[in-house]
């Protein structure tokens, strides 16, 4: 009979370490960690390519011991630097594979449909080959919806000055060319 009891014990344990740890993960997953601000200018000078453009797919993908997205982006216009296509891969960590899903703080993420502003630098693939990875983070992506541009996924620690958010698209792009 100490024997079952012991079992039982042993399986209300594992029972609750796990509940636990799926409370903490849930509170985790909905907390916004802090960051430092980056401005454009210093965006700018970290990237290689900058461009406006469109998703058009986005695929998830298990890659040593991690969750991969590739995404392709239409590019609609080059704002520095210069790309080969107007089809360009856009690579990060995160994302979902069957019920896997990582999320990780201050990650990008890409959606099919969004027309976006991207600051880009190229990369070695953790799949094949070289890709664009977005320089600084979530704060390299602006979303463009009726003409502003704006920022998403991330909590500012410090720096909250110097981060242009919600701001009109022609005067991002205004300040990507002065800067160059």
């Amino acid at each position: 009979m100490s024997k079952v009891r012991t079992t039982m014990r042993r399986f209300l344990k594992m029972r609750l370490l796990l509940l636990g740890f799926v409370c903490l993960s849930m509170i985790l997953s909905q907390t916004a960690f802090a960051v430092h601000g980056i401005s454009t200018s210093e965006l700018v000078k970290s990237s290689e390519v900058i461009i406006a453009g469109k998703v058009e797919k986005a695929s998830c993908h298990w890659s040593k011991g991690t969750v991969i997205t590739r995404a392709t982006v239409k590019v609609n216009e080059v704002l520095a630097g210069s790309v080969g296509n107007k089809d360009i891969v856009v690579e990060y960590e995160g994302g979902k594979v069957g019920d896997l899903e990582l999320k990780l703080t201050d990650a990008v993420t890409l959606t099919k449909g969004e027309e976006i502003i991207l600051f880009l630098k190229m990369g070695e693939s953790k799949l094949t080959g070289t890709v664009f990875l977005i320089s600084g983070e979530a704060q390299g992506k602006y979303i463009i919806k009726n003409g502003i541009a704006t920022k998403h996924g991330f909590k500012l620690e410090t720096n909250h000055d110097v981060v242009d958010n919600n701001i009109p698209v022609k005067d991002l792009i205004a300040k990507i060319k002065t800067t160059q």
